[in-house]
């Protein structure tokens, strides 16, 4: 039997007799409405992970320069520098740091770092700050948030299988899949293998 005539069994009388078709179109709406926010978070994530490349999908970076009080190296010690940290718009917490050959003071923070140039009283700040929404739906998208979420990843997957395969059996007449659907389906199959064919 062809796959266009297996196709064309399910679609008929005799499978709506035994009513697999009514249960396939029961699960495929409910089962579809339970993966909406799923689906939409794979969607959105996955378009801002295509253009990873163009920026940074779960950071943004935070450049401050502003004025400190002119002195030395030596009037910034630690207890100084958390003053000037204190000062700023944004969450930092220090981590360590020293002077360097130009009589630069390098500070490391958590997800960034501080230039201070006490000579000039100058000082630059560069510091990575999450994308809200953005990261949390990036973690999800990529499945790093532990064993558990990864097998409710999965199965989330098999849903939205489940659902794209029982869509096949659920539209009879010209626009069912023997006549119709079968063409969209092999596009869709072409597309990626275009891709790979070219790219990979």
């Amino acid at each position: 039997m062809s796959p266009a005539e297996i196709i064309n069994y399910f679609s008929s009388k005799n499978f709506e007799h035994v009513k697999i078709r009514k249960t396939l179109r029961i699960l495929h709406r409910d089962l579809g409405y339970f993966i909406v926010g799923m689906t939409i978070v794979y969607v959105l994530s996955g378009i801002i992970l295509n253009h990873r490349h163009d920026f940074n999908p779960d950071y943004k970076i935070n450049i401050e320069n502003f004025d400190v009080q002119a002195g030395t190296p030596q009037d910034y010690p630690r207890s100084r520098i958390e003053d000037v940290l204190d000062n700023l718009p944004y969450d930092l917490v220090y981590k360590k740091h020293y002077v360097n050959d130009e009589g630069l003071v390098k500070v490391f923070i958590e997800s960034g770092e501080l230039v201070i140039d006490p000579q000039e009283g100058k000082a630059v700040m560069r510091y990575l700050q999450r994308r809200p929404v953005f990261f949390e739906m990036n973690k999800l998208h990529k499945a790093t948030l532990g064993t558990l979420w990864k097998w409710v990843s999965d199965i989330m997957a098999f849903i939205l299988l489940f659902v794209a395969i029982s869509g096949i059996f659920l539209l009879k007449g010209k626009r069912g899949f023997v006549r119709w659907g079968w063409w969209w389906m092999i596009a869709g199959f072409i597309v990626p293998l275009v891709f790979a064919l070219l790219f990979i």
